[in-house]
């Protein structure tokens, strides 16, 4: 989306700048309410190191801003009680800083000088946002992880919760440089229109079978329909998955359901030694792939080889983050999960008599 020469004045970026006349270097700060542990009141402590070769700084206060200053020199907000009530955080906080980046020319555009001597410009780097997502992304987890590790007790661990992300610019002359672009997402979807007759069908469905799906494929699929973060949504539909195929795979391999449904070979019953042997080869099965595909051919007659192919290659994305190969799932991934999710609940997905944890 481009805005026009108009608007971008009317945002107050009134001085045109060509490409490559600023440079500047980024860093992203990213603040944390800590949960479960007090600070004493005039401490502002900073240590600087590396972590997956990324660089960063973490530092602790009970103050935003006397943290932030410990760590790029400069205030996070310019209103600090204010910003404290917005984010409903009383401190103490932890902020992370991550890079600096290398110094990366500026494409043409537009900024503006203000009264601090900072320079504010509108989308002059883009590449920035994703370099250092790039970054946070090595770096934060193992740092996050450890502070949480050395804030907590034994019996008493504490909780960091993220509260705000900001970046800021330096110039190699040490002028502060602030790049800010306007980004919109959006979904569509359609809508179908109905009978009254069909939504008194959809009602009966719906008392119908809420009591028989499994309870725990049911819960992680209501909270991936609630979840935003994409690596979130895309597990919870995934677990939904794994644990459907587990339970409909332990009700389908008993003798009674394999009569007419493993052997198609024309006869209607199954030698009952053959019957036992089968059921106890597949009992044993323990692999994930090995029983979707088992249930997908004798358990949900809806799914396809398609989505046998689809299960696969959700699989793959969910053994690398596992695996710490990826730090999340390929665009597009948690959408698929949804929809085969939701093809195995409304296929039989169901769970065995008396097994519905």
């Amino acid at each position: 989306m481009r805005f026009t020469e108009q608007a971008i004045r009317a945002m107050g970026f009134t001085e045109p700048i060509a490409k490559s006349s600023v440079t500047a270097c980024f860093m992203s700060v990213t603040v944390y309410d800590i949960r479960g542990v007090n600070l004493p009141d005039a401490l502002a402590d900073a240590r600087k190191s590396q972590v997956e070769g990324v660089n960063y700084r973490v530092a602790l206060s009970k103050s935003v801003n006397a943290a932030c200053q410990r760590l790029v020199g400069d205030d996070f907000t310019d209103e600090e009680d204010e910003w404290r009530r917005q984010v409903r955080a009383g401190g103490p906080f932890a902020l992370i800083a991550v890079g600096p980046t290398d110094f990366i020319d500026c494409d043409s555009g537009w900024m503006q000088r203000l009264p601090n001597g900072s320079i504010h410009t509108h989308d002059c780097f883009p590449t920035v946002g994703e370099t250092l997502k790039s970054l946070e992304l090595r770096a934060l987890p193992p740092i996050v992880t450890s502070l949480t590790i050395a804030l907590s007790e034994t019996d008493r661990p504490v909780l960091l919760r993220k509260l705000s992300r900001e970046s800021v610019g330096r110039t190699p002359g040490g002028t502060t440089v602030v790049d800010s672009r306007l980004e919109m997402h959006a979904e569509m979807f359609v809508s179908r229109s109905v009978t009254q007759n069909r939504v008194v069908d959809m009602l009966d469905a719906c008392v119908d079978s809420a009591p028989k799906l499994h309870r725990r494929a049911a819960y992680y699929f209501s909270l991936g329909l609630a979840e935003t973060d994409k690596l979130k949504k895309f597990l919870y539909f995934f677990l939904s998955i794994e644990v459907s195929t587990h339970a409909v795979f332990k009700r389908y391999t008993k003798p009674d359901p394999l009569r007419g449904r493993v052997l198609r070979s024309g006869t209607d019953e199954l030698r009952q030694s053959t019957a036992k042997l089968i059921a106890r080869d597949i009992a044993a099965w323990r692999n994930l792939s090995d029983r979707f595909v088992w249930c997908a051919t004798v358990a949900w007659p809806t799914l396809t080889e398609d989505d046998i192919e689809t299960f696969k290659e959700l699989k793959g994305a969910r053994d690398a983050i596992a695996h710490g190969e990826s730090s999340e799932p390929p665009a597009g991934f948690a959408r698929k999960a949804e929809l085969l999710a939701h093809g195995i609940l409304s296929s039989g997905g169901l769970a065995a008599p008396g097994r519905n944890h």
